[in-house]
């Protein structure tokens, strides 16, 4: 009986002491999982014709250095739809060559006004802030309840030019049409 007792309370600690290894291989993080979510999501977005665009890849672009912003530029030249991913640092006068635009919670102050310039230039703006969505931007990730969730304002993409495939949609947690 006493050896039972032994294998058992041997068995709880082993279990005690692997959960934490089994724990950080589940769950990446936040800004590796999230700069992997906005780059698979480019696979069910497409764009109109670039006019003044290389159509030889895809870029991606960010105005402030962070953490999604360094994991995305990770995640340069991976191939997307046949196309290399490029991830370069813009300035809000200079994203000509971007089909993509993320924002991270630092471009807040400036995000009304280039808003407002962005859908004619058929840019998917993307951002990870709670509010982002109401102010501009199309694609926002969030944490909800441990795990990144997005919303989609599709009306803004669409005034974009953008398609967002019906696959993305249905798994957001908000669209705004």
């Amino acid at each position: 009986m006493a050896v039972g007792g032994f294998w058992r309370a041997a068995f709880a600690l082993v279990l005690l002491a692997l959960t934490p290894i089994v724990h950080a291989q589940r769950q990446a993080p936040e800004p590796e999982l999230k700069a992997a979510i906005l780059v698979n999501m480019l696979l069910f977005v497409d764009w109109p014709t670039p006019v003044g665009r290389s159509p030889d890849r895809l870029t991606v672009c960010y105005l402030a250095g962070s953490p999604v912003a360094t994991a995305l530029a990770q995640l340069g030249g991976k191939l997307l739809k046949g196309q290399p991913l490029q991830v370069e640092r813009a300035d809000a006068a200079t994203l000509g060559d971007c089909q993509v635009l993320y924002l991270s919670p630092t471009d807040a102050s400036g995000l009304p006004r280039l808003a407002s310039s962005l859908p004619a230039r058929g840019i998917l703006v993307v951002g990870d802030s709670p509010g982002y969505l109401q102010s501009g931007v199309m694609l926002n990730l969030e944490i909800e309840g441990g795990r990144v969730v997005f919303d989609i304002d599709l009306r803004s993409a669409r005034q974009a030019g953008l398609t967002v495939s019906s696959k993305v949609l249905r798994l957001a947690r908000h669209v705004t049409e």
